[in-house]
């Protein structure tokens, strides 16, 4: 099985975890879905197309990239609704 890992920003609770979850789950391809909170990073298993799966998580509001490139300090467009305190 193949599997991509994201770097993705703006993760800051459970609850933005659910969402990417959610996010990442809507996407053709997708067989599972892991998040590590602590590290921003989510692995994806399944034969989704990389761009789909960024561009699930920019529409989440939580801006993602191959893990492998580094990532730009850059704010989360929106949060993740639970009232948590992330943007």
């Amino acid at each position: 099985m193949n599997f991509t890992q994201l770097q993705v920003q703006g993760m800051t609770c459970g609850a933005c975890v659910r969402h990417v979850t959610q996010a990442l789950n809507t996407v053709s391809g997708v067989n599972a879905v892991e998040v590590d909170l602590q590290s921003g990073r989510v692995r994806v298993d399944g034969n989704a197309d990389n761009a789909a799966l960024i561009a699930a998580l920019d529409d989440a509001g939580y801006p993602a990239q191959p893990a492998t490139q580094t990532t730009p300090d850059a704010a989360p467009k929106k949060g993740c609704g639970s009232g948590c305190g992330c943007r």
